[in-house]
C-alpha cells in the first residue's frame, strides 16, 4: 500500500490524466471518479479514526452550546479550532456528539488536516502544486439526513467519499467563479431540474467548481466524507496587492473622500475625474514583481511547518559532504533574490544569505536528494557543509534513510 504521505492531486485523480482534468473540468464543471475500491482512502483516513480526532483534538461545537440556551436544533454541529473560543463555545464528550449523531444531525469536523497528519501530509501536497491554501473538512451524516440546503462554496471542491454513501445533486452555477464572500441566491428556475445526480461509494472522488449549486443527503446508510477545500487566489487579490503597494508610495490614494460625498444627491464636480486620474497612475506605476511577490509572501507566511522529528535529531555537526539529503516532507519554498542577498522562505523559516549563495538555494528548492558537496555556486566544502547543515537544523532537509 503506497504510504499517505503520496496522496497528491495524480493519485486522487486516478485514471483521469491531471492535463485533461484542468482542460476539461478545473472551474467549469463536476468531475466523477468512481474507482470501485472501498479501501482506497484507508491509509489517509478511516471512520474508526473519528473518536481518536474528537476526543485528542478537543473540537468547539458552538451548535450543541446554542442549542442548550434556546432548544433550537439545526441539522448539524460544527467542531470548530478551539483557538476559536468563545463565550458560546462548548467542548462535547463522545457520547453527547454520538447523541446529537443519533437525533439525525450531521457531525462536521473543521480544519482536519490539523488534527489528523496523513490529512496534513495530503492537503501540503496540494498546496505545494496549487501554490495557495487548502483546507479539509469532515462530514459525518446519518440515515436519512441532510445537513444542509442547496447552496454553493467559494472554493474549488474535491469530495472524498470514505465511508458509506451519499447522493449528490447539482443545479448548475449560481454565479460564474464568485469571489470569495459574495453571497447570490439561486433563482427558483435554477433548482427545477438537476444538471447532475450521482450517488458516491466509498473510494470514490467529486469534483465541484467553485460558484455550483448543490445539495448532498444520505438515504438508507451513513456517509462519512472528507471535502477538499483549495482557496485559489484570484487576479483581483493580485491587483488588490498591487495597489496597496502604490498606495504605500502615493499620498494621493490614501486620502479621504470628500465629506458626505456617499450621501450626495449629487456627486461633487472634478470627483469622476480625480478618481480617472487615480486610475491612470495606478496603471503606470503598478509591478507585477511586487505585487506578485507580496501574494506569495502571504501564502508562505499562513503555512506552519508540518512535524517532522524538530527534537529528535540533535546531531546535526555529524553530517559529511557525501551525507545523502532530501527536502523534509511538506517543504514548499521560494528564492528570492534581492540585490546582494537571496532569500529562502518555506512555512517556519526564512534563510538569508549573500548572493553568491542563490544558486545553492535554486538548486535545493528544485532537486529532491543530493549531497552538500553537489551544492553549486562559488562554494566552497566549508561553505557547502555549513549550509547543508543549517538547513538541516531547521529542518527544510532531512537526511535519507538508510
Amino acid at each position: 500500500m503506497q504510504r499517505s504521505t503520496e496522496f497528491d492531486l495524480a493519485r486522487l485523480l486516478g485514471s483521469v490524466e491531471p492535463g485533461a482534468f484542468f482542460r476539461d473540468s478545473w472551474e467549469q464543471r463536476p468531475l466523477v471518479v468512481s474507482r470501485g475500491d472501498p479501501e482506497f482512502y484507508r491509509a489517509l483516513f478511516t471512520r474508526r479514526d473519528l473518536d481518536r480526532v474528537i476526543a485528542f483534538s478537543r473540537p468547539m461545537f458552538p451548535e450543541i452550546a446554542a442549542r442548550k440556551r434556546d432548544g433550537a436544533r439545526t441539522n448539524f454541529v460544527r467542531g470548530m479550532l478551539a483557538e476559536n473560543e468563545s463565550p458560546t463555545g462548548h467542548f462535547p464528550d463522545l457520547p453527547e456528539l454520538q447523541r446529537a449523531y443519533a437525533h439525525g444531525q450531521t457531525v462536521i469536523i473543521n480544519a482536519l488536516e490539523r488534527r489528523w497528519p496523513a490529512v496534513a501530509a495530503m492537503n501540503r501536497n496540494l498546496e505545494a502544486f496549487f501554490g495557495c491554501r487548502v483546507h479539509t473538512n469532515l462530514y459525518l451524516t446519518p440515515p436519512g439526513s441532510q445537513g444542509f440546503g442547496v447552496h454553493y462554496d467559494p472554493d474549488e471542491n474535491f469530495i472524498l467519499q470514505i465511508d458509506g454513501g451519499k447522493q449528490w445533486r447539482f443545479y448548475g452555477p449560481a454565479r460564474e467563479l464568485p469571489l470569495l464572500d459574495e453571497k447570490v441566491a439561486p433563482r427558483p428556475d435554477q433548482l427545477a431540474t438537476p444538471t447532475l445526480q450521482v450517488f458516491l461509494q466509498p473510494g470514490d472522488l467529486l469534483y465541484m467548481p467553485r460558484g455550483h449549486l448543490h445539495e448532498a443527503f444520505t438515504a438508507d446508510t451513513s456517509s462519512l466524507h472528507l471535502t477538499v477545500a483549495v482557496r485559489v487566489y484570484r487576479w483581483v487579490e493580485l491587483l488588490q496587492r498591487a495597489l496597496a503597494r502604490v498606495a504605500a508610495g502615493d499620498v494621493r490614494f490614501r486620502q479621504s473622500l470628500p465629506l458626505g460625498v456617499l450621501c450626495a444627491e449629487r456627486t461633487a464636480p472634478g470627483l469622476a475625474e480625480q478618481f480617472r486620474e487615480l486610475l491612470a497612475s495606478f496603471v503606470g506605476s503598478a509591478d507585477f514583481d511586487c505585487a506578485l511577490a507580496a501574494l506569495a509572501d502571504a501564502f508562505l507566511s499562513k503555512l506552519a511547518p508540518l512535524p517532522h522529528d524538530y527534537f529528535a535529531d540533535d546531531n546535526v555537526e555529524s553530517l559529511a559532504l557525501d551525507t545523502p539529503l532530501e527536502r523534509a516532507p511538506g517543504m514548499v519554498c521560494r528564492v528570492v533574490q534581492n540585490g546582494d542577498s537571496a532569500i529562502l522562505q518555506a512555512p517556519g523559516a526564512r534563510i538569508d544569505g549573500p548572493a553568491d549563495v542563490a544558486p545553492a538555494l535554486h538548486f535545493i528548492a528544485r532537486t529532491p536528494r543530493f549531497t552538500p558537496r553537489s551544492l553549486p555556486g562559488d562554494l566552497t566544502a566549508e561553505a557547502q557543509l555549513a549550509l547543508a547543515r543549517r538547513l538541516v537544523r531547521e529542518r527544510l532537509l532531512t537526511r535519507v534513510p538508510e
